[in-house]
């Protein structure tokens, strides 16, 4: 996404936190996406919106929308707005420790997350693509079938209104109970901060791909966790099973940054390995670069 030419605004996740709610939210990142993508390649690709451009010499006459001509005395080109059976499964984790925000960050990984699938949500239903939505936790919760119905798009809004008060979250075993609710290349979209063993994921990320669906795996990281760049001793609270620990940020800093860079290496390496779409992304950085990741694939796909 780096050809994208957006305003700084766009990439400004502080403001994005104090936009009032989720609705509002998802159409200040897609209206920030959308200003930059037609600046860029992907424009007149196979993916193209539902707006309106200047004829240029060479266009077909069918295209001129005679009415926008009617109304400005000028000529304009109606671009195409594909309609597809494809589903786009997007699945959210729940758990306690989503709900984690550090002093360098404005919004909880949650919140975070929710922007960002709430953003996917209004650009899939611009979009006509069919959408389900489920939730990651101890079960894999709530999961709408696949729908692009107006009615469906309110429902799965209103199912993001909700907090992060799981205390364990196992996604493996979600994605295991997705499978039978899967089609044949459809896309499955994960959110989360992935506190589990990746060698878990192993067999239902191979049963997807064997359904030939693309997978995309959105790492959500506080900017702490990534750098643990904590000065004072701290008393740490684990969120998902309230243990607590008081240690000297000195002390444990480089073996912590191991195992975190080590973890984040393996789950990367496995998105290698089953051909997978894999993004780190921590909470300071725009979540429209997510919405990036996914277009790159949902052209390979046509």
């Amino acid at each position: 996404m780096s050809n994208i030419n957006l305003s700084s605004e766009f990439f400004d996740t502080e403001l994005l936190s104090r936009l009032p709610n989720l609705e509002v939210k998802a159409r200040f990142l897609v209206a920030g996406f959308l200003a930059g993508l037609h600046k860029t390649p992907f424009r007149g690709s196979s993916v193209e919106f539902k707006e309106y451009r200047d004829y240029q010499p060479g266009d077909e006459l069918k295209l001129i929308d005679w009415k926008a001509y009617a109304r400005t005395d000028r000529l304009h080109v109606k671009l195409r707005e594909e309609e597809t059976n494809m589903t786009v499964n997007l699945l959210v984790d729940k758990s306690c420790s989503m709900d984690y925000k550090s002093r360098t960050a404005s919004m909880t990984k949650w919140d975070y997350s929710r922007a960002l699938v709430a953003a996917f949500l209004l650009f899939l239903h611009k979009q006509r693509d069919a959408a389900s939505l489920g939730f990651v936790g101890r079960t894999l919760e709530e999961l709408t079938r696949g729908g692009a119905r107006a009615s469906h798009y309110r429902r799965m809004m209103a199912l993001l209104h909700r907090d992060a008060d799981d205390s364990e979250s196992h996604l493996a075993n979600s994605l295991n109970s997705l499978l039978p609710a899967v089609e044949m290349r459809s896309m499955i979209l994960v959110f989360s901060d992935f506190y589990e063993d990746p060698k878990a994921l192993k067999a239902p990320l191979s049963h997807l791909r064997h359904l030939k669906c693309e997978v995309l795996l959105f790492h959500i990281l506080d900017p702490m966790e990534i750098s643990f760049d904590f000065d004072e001793p701290l008393l740490l609270q684990e969120l998902e099973s309230e243990d607590k620990m008081r240690l000297s940020p000195d002390l444990v800093r480089d073996d912590y940054n191991e195992s975190i860079r080590r973890h984040i290496d393996d789950i990367s390496s496995l998105c290698v390995a089953r051909d997978c779409e894999y993004l780190l992304l921590d909470t300071t950085v725009s979540p429209i670069h997510a919405l990036g990741k996914y277009i790159s694939k949902r052209r390979f796909m046509q």
